[in-house]
């Protein structure tokens, strides 16, 4: 009768993640591109937006430089993909700033993402605007005045 120790499975790898930071999704990401104004900042995403680009998104949106900006436009001219985990984050950013008094505008819905959002009827709730031009001219004019294009 064999009396060796059982075998032990072997012990985790030392992670490179930070302690508490969870693990970050693997996957394509995003390229984005901030420019801020006077009174706003523009950020182009160019990109999926889905399960492993969202957190890349929200993290870019919560960083000290668009924070506080009376109006963030996300020019969405370059994201043809957009699953429910990019919804989401457009929700979360857009309650999170109307928490604040401040405004989001999205832009250059491309015809799969904005067909994405007349089903789940977020053109209802977002605000849209076909450029970056026409977000910036409504912020310009003032919160009150909402056109959709």
């Amino acid at each position: 009768m064999d009396r060796s120790p059982p075998c032990r499975p072997p012990e985790p790898a030392a992670s490179a993640v930070p302690a508490g930071a969870g693990p970050l999704p693997s996957g394509p990401t995003l390229t984005l591109a901030s420019r801020t104004g006077e009174g706003h900042t523009v950020v182009a995403v160019d990109g999926p937006l889905d399960y492993h680009t969202s957190p890349q998104l929200l993290g870019h949106l919560r960083s000290k430089e668009p924070r506080r900006v009376p109006l963030v436009v996300l020019d969405l001219s370059r994201v043809a993909f957009c699953d429910s985990s990019g919804l989401g984050a457009f929700v979360e950013i857009f309650r999170h700033r109307s928490e604040e008094g401040l405004r989001l505008a999205l832009t250059g819905l491309q015809p799969e993402v904005r067909r994405v959002m007349e089903l789940t009827r977020l053109v209802d709730v977002l605000p849209l605007y076909a450029t970056v031009a026409d977000a910036l001219a409504e912020g310009r004019a003032g919160p009150d005045r909402v056109e959709r294009d």
